[in-house]
């Protein structure tokens, strides 16, 4: 800067200094164009929609969105709260879960094993057994009165089966007399769904080989015998369970004394057939008892027995089903056994194709045999005993072996088949069928 231009920059202190060409066009741009930061576009706001949950469903779409659940989740289901547990306990949900199509029969046999009970289950739609424990040690410590029927070897030696939709109700388990426990005596009920077991009122007669079934959601009980009476006597008495009211109450007696008799249920009428008879010259005869060749019959709406009717086959019923209108008895004849169908609506007998057991059999007095119902086939099981025939057939020596055979009738093409072995369960005693 030259002396004439630093003497006007002190006269004239707004002038600067000229800039260079190159700072001058950078002024020139960042004038033209600022920097501005970005704005980000906010999204149009969406409208308010109410916030729904499944409970605020109305209650017809609840229970049918319920009644899809897996037969597994159901256990879980009843533990969200207490709307849903009433929902699922309710008539109403297990008649949806049959409209879709989400029960399947499934063969339950439970057996007393001293250390607990056993169960096995017979699934049709896969063909195979699965067994285990039906309890657990905890569900023991949970419930006291368990113990006296967990530590018996016979507990369910004389018990007896009755189903109401998907809960079965163990009649006449006998607990043990050594137990801890005061009063135990109780019906067993257990659930199919949630796999729990829990103590129901006990019959007002502590018997034991009575006939039994249900109908409308009714137990039905008859004859047996009185198991505190040491006399074995059988006796006429009758009874009938109202599951909602955790009650029995008595009904009409029946006609006849009958011991070992079976029950059948048959558009509102219970069918008591066969049975024993005890004499009354117990100690001055070789045979102290008799067969009874005769069935009674209970009008639920009546209210009364009807007129015995006889059977027509020797021998003893020793196990039955129904299917239809047609009640289906096992019988034996000491060396061999027999089929028969009973048409209740016009009252015939009719003798059908008998099971696949080679004759004649040297028959054990403990050979046990229960029949069942799945859809149109009849199953029988040999839930105890052995047969020695079959053992020598086989090749194997000795007997009391458990073959745990299990045969299969179907009514349609009246031709049987084999099906699955039943796995060990000691002392099977009780053997159903649930739908669940």
């Amino acid at each position: 800067m030259d002396a004439t231009t630093a003497a006007v920059s002190k006269r004239l202190p707004g002038l600067k200094k000229k800039s260079s060409s190159r700072s001058g066009l950078r002024n020139l741009v960042q004038g033209c164009w600022s920097y501005r930061s970005p704005v980000e576009k906010k999204p149009d706001p969406q409208p308010n929609l109410p916030q729904f949950s499944i409970s605020a469903l109305p209650d017809d779409v609840l229970l049918d969105c319920l009644a899809r659940m897996p037969r597994a989740a159901l256990q879980t289901a009843m533990m969200v709260c207490q709307k849903w547990r009433s929902i699922l306990k309710s008539t109403e949900f297990y008649e949806m879960r049959k409209q879709n199509g989400r029960v399947e029969n499934l063969l339950f046999v439970f057996g007393g094993a001293g250390t607990g009970f056993l169960s096995a289950v017979y699934c049709k739609s896969s063909g195979s057994w699965r067994a285990g424990l039906l309890c657990s040690g905890r569900s023991i410590a949970e419930n006291d009165w368990l113990s006296g029927y967990h530590n018996e070897n016979h507990a369910l030696l004389h018990a007896q089966p009755a189903v109401i939709k998907h809960r079965i109700f163990i009649l006449g388990a006998n607990p043990c007399r050594f137990s801890k426990s005061v009063g135990i005596e109780c019906t067993i009920v257990y659930d199919a769904w949630t796999k729990t077991l829990r103590r129901g009122a006990p019959m007002h007669c502590p018997r034991k080989k009575f006939a039994c079934c249900v109908i409308a959601d009714r137990i039905f009980v008859a004859g047996g015998a009185n198991r505190n009476d040491s006399g074995r006597d059988a006796i006429t008495d009758s009874e009938m369970y109202i599951p909602e009211l955790d009650a029995w109450k008595p009904i009409a007696s029946m006609p006849r004394k009958r011991y070992g008799g079976l029950g059948a249920a048959v558009n509102g009428v219970f069918y008591v057939i066969g049975g024993l008879k005890f004499s009354s010259t117990l100690w001055s005869s070789m045979q102290p008892y008799i067969y009874v060749a005769s069935m009674d019959a209970f009008d639920t709406n009546l209210n009364c027995w009807q007129k015995t009717k006889v059977l027509p086959m020797d021998g003893c019923v020793i196990a039955c089903t129904v299917v239809g209108r047609a009640i289906y008895m096992l019988t034996s004849h000491a060396v061999e056994l027999s089929f028969w169908k009973y048409d209740t609506w016009d009252e015939s007998f009719t003798r059908v194709k008998p099971p696949p057991i080679p004759s004649p059999l040297r028959i054990d007095n403990c050979l046990k045999f229960s029949c069942v119902t799945m859809g149109s086939d009849v199953y029988i099981i040999q839930v105890g005993g052995s047969i020695d025939d079959l053992l020598r057939r086989s090749g194997r020596n000795g007997r009391g072996y458990k073959e745990g055979l299990v045969l299969i009738y179907d009514t349609c093409t009246l031709e049987w088949s084999r099906g699955p072995d039943l796995p060990y369960v000691k002392n099977g005693a009780t053997c159903t069928v649930v739908q669940c």
